[in-house]
């Protein structure tokens, strides 16, 4: 029995969870794309110097996309992987959720593990039991509760909001598709390595032009000067951008797409509960209540899971 990949992927949606307070604290002074910027660019080049001097090893770079190799019918996976998560996945999700209330992005977001679970059955051909899929309900039921129960009016919604962070979850099953695919010809790290350096690329280009027609592209590099912006950067970076994508591609490569999604309310419990450390916030009963289902919903499908691999290893080969 491999608990390996789900402890991959809990751990993934604990750094996830903490994500929101880090990127909370450097938004209140900086532009959300100065924020995805900095921090993809901070990520791709302490994994390229770890790569040269030989502690990671990465055996992709750009050079792979120019060259033929026998790797080079394999790399449109890889792209695809990068495209769908982070680029598309954090445009859609930043839109979304800028122009949403937070009740209304954490129902939608929540719907995750659905649609990951249909694409995962249409595009994968990998199926679920129906117990897993009663998991997965109560794991949304709980996230939905808690986020209907929370007493805010911050912010209004738009149909644009909402198309947007539909398409956020959409994208976010694609990247698990392409991922998986991925994983049978490139390690986690290349995967990794590969969205690191596109996301750099993408949020970076967008970034200059941005500071450009501003006329303020000389302090670009200014926010990596406040000590308290380089400990969110450096957070968001190598445990957000190097460490979670790569325990999450590593999970993929291991697991079923529904059982890793199965662990998404990890991520809400998290938040709340930093929300409670740090910023002196309550938990009250609706909490528990939603928790109580967040983890019958990982424990479930994750049991079910292991014991259905534990079946098959145990059948004879024909």
């Amino acid at each position: 029995m491999n608990i390996l990949p789900y402890l991959a992927v809990f751990f993934k949606c604990c750094i996830y969870g903490s994500t929101i307070y880090f990127t909370g604290n450097l938004t209140r002074s900086l532009d959300v794309l100065d924020v995805l910027a900095l921090r993809f660019l901070l990520s791709f080049v302490l994994m390229f110097l770890l790569k040269k001097i030989g502690i990671l090893k990465i055996k992709i770079g750009v050079r792979d996309f120019f060259v033929k190799n026998e790797r080079t019918p394999y790399l449109k996976n890889i792209l695809l992987a990068a495209i769908f998560e982070p680029i598309l996945y954090m445009l859609f999700e930043t839109l979304g959720i800028s122009m949403t209330t937070g009740v209304t992005t954490a129902v939608i977001l929540s719907l995750s593990p659905i649609v990951t679970c249909i694409i995962e059955e249409l595009v994968v051909k990998e199926k679920s039991s129906i117990l897993q899929k009663i998991f997965l309900g109560a794991g949304i039921f709980g996230v939905i509760f808690i986020a209907v129960n929370t007493n805010t009016t911050d912010g209004t919604n738009s149909p644009t909001g909402i198309v947007c962070l539909v398409l956020a979850i959409t994208v976010s099953g694609m990247f698990c598709v392409f991922s998986k695919r991925s994983s049978k010809n490139f390690s986690s790290l290349e995967i990794t390595y590969v969205s690191c350096m596109l996301g750099t690329i993408a949020f970076n280009f967008i970034n200059v032009v941005r500071h450009l027609i501003a006329g303020d592209i000389l302090s670009y590099f200014h926010p990596y000067f406040n000590v308290d912006n380089l400990i969110g950067f450096a957070f968001l970076s190598v445990f957000a951008s190097i460490i979670a994508v790569c325990l999450s591609n590593y999970s993929l490569s291991k697991i079923q797409m529904s059982s890793s999604a199965a662990f998404g309310g990890v991520s809400t419990i998290v938040t709340v509960l930093i929300d409670v450390i740090f910023n002196g916030a309550i938990l009250y009963n609706y909490h528990y209540i939603g928790f109580i289902f967040i983890l019958a919903r990982m424990i479930g499908v994750s049991v079910i899971s292991i014991r259905r691999d534990k079946i098959k290893k145990e059948k004879p080969q024909h």
